[in-house]
């Protein structure tokens, strides 16, 4: 779908730049997945474009999705390409070399190109050139800048182990940890909790603490990040948690686990949390319910 050719100076020049601060000879590290939403992608790679054989998976989503740093390493923004619009390049710490490319540059949801490749819009708030970054940590917003104008909005993903030549990335985009949120800057945030809007896929009332496996509507993150992540979480609900139900009457009662069917809306508060890069990844039983609610039954 995305056309995009830097120059070849100037991408040698970035990519020898990037390798030097790797480490030679390393492979690609398990990754984060780049985006934290709904998101679908193919093996394009190599794909004819016009400009010749494609050399990234286009991985489609919503504008203005979040998109991550797939491992810890240093960012490099890069504005000097009119075909690759707002990118970012991310020399990784295994060595590894990627490129976000057809990032957002508009104001609105709307394609109003007016935003143009600055923090807030194409970036995250705060984020320089040269910045040391973490494994899934917010880094920029899906768009369709470049030529990619007026297309499908979706990330340009590039991926060139030891800085060298382009591979595929697909086999390492199918097996990628995807996070619950995208993290925050280093240093802004210590603790977290979650607040998760869901449905029950199912209770597990054997286990010690009993557990609710819930599909992920929308999710906040402690203070204004809010995301709708397309994953599953499993929590663990401990006995002194609290569970109740709402009423007609605008109330609620205390209910048990065992009260909850396939389905069930509910909204899930979290324990307070280390912000690490194991919480982000939410494996099962991570995280811990301190208040469940299951709401009126439709």
């Amino acid at each position: 779908m995305s056309r995009h050719r830097t120059t070849a100076a100037a991408l040698l020049a970035l990519l020898a730049a990037g390798a030097l601060a790797g480490t030679a000879g390393a492979e690609v590290p398990r990754l984060v997945f780049p985006i934290v939403a709904a998101a679908s992608y193919t093996d394009d790679f190599g794909d004819p474009r016009p400009s010749g054989g494609h050399q990234a998976n286009d991985i489609m989503a919503a504008k203005r999705s979040p998109v991550v740093a797939v491992e810890s390493g240093r960012i490099v923004k890069y504005r000097r390409s009119s075909a690759a619009g707002c990118m970012l390049y991310l020399y990784g710490r295994s060595g590894t070399t990627y490129m976000y490319i057809h990032l957002n540059n508009d104001r609105t949801l709307r394609n109003d190109n007016r935003g143009g490749c600055r923090n807030g819009i194409a970036y995250a708030r705060g984020l320089q050139s040269n910045q040391r970054v973490r494994a899934g940590q917010l880094i920029a917003y899906v768009g369709d800048s470049g030529d990619a104008d007026g297309i499908a909005s979706h990330l340009h993903f590039e991926l060139h182990p030891n800085g060298g030549r382009a591979v595929s990335p697909y086999k390492h985009l199918r097996r990628a940890h995807k996070h619950l949120y995208p993290r925050p800057l280093s240093g802004e945030v210590d603790t977290a909790w979650l607040r998760i809007r869901g449905r029950v896929i199912e209770t597990d009332l054997e286990t010690d603490p009993q557990r609710v496996r819930l599909k992920i509507i929308r999710l906040r993150l402690s203070g204004d990040l809010v995301v709708e992540p397309a994953r599953n979480v499993t929590l663990s609900v401990p006995s002194d948690a609290t569970v109740r139900r709402t009423t007609t009457e605008r109330a609620s009662v205390p209910i048990t686990l065992a009260g909850f069917e396939q389905g069930d809306r509910v909204v899930a508060w979290t324990d307070e949390f280390p912000e690490t890069v194991r919480s982000a990844r939410g494996a099962a039983g991570r995280h811990t319910v301190v208040d469940l609610l299951r709401l009126l039954r439709k």
